[in-house]
């Protein structure tokens, strides 16, 4: 099981991989396109491949959101609740 997850996450980073290059590629013609055809007086700066990536906006989690989590996976894997203080 532990080579499967292995497989799995080593996939799931190399997709991830492929897609932030495709995104820098079509970036890049899109830049391309748009420094040919800018208005170099009301845009003096040229575009950059950046300018036309998507962004990833990462959720921060409090530790309220992670405690729940890590209660949950405890309970899914039968563990103990070893804190006392009744939760």
């Amino acid at each position: 099981m532990k080579k499967l997850d292995a497989l799995i996450l080593r996939k799931n980073n190399l997709d991830q991989k492929l897609k932030k290059e495709a995104d820098f590629r079509a970036g890049v013609i899109a830049s391309v396109y748009a420094n040919v055809h800018r208005d170099k007086k009301k845009k003096p700066a040229p575009y950059k491949p950046q300018d036309f990536m998507p962004v990833e906006k990462k959720k921060e989690q409090g530790w309220e959101t992670q405690l729940k989590i890590v209660e949950m996976l405890n309970a899914a894997f039968g563990g103990q609740d070893k804190r006392g203080g009744g939760r």
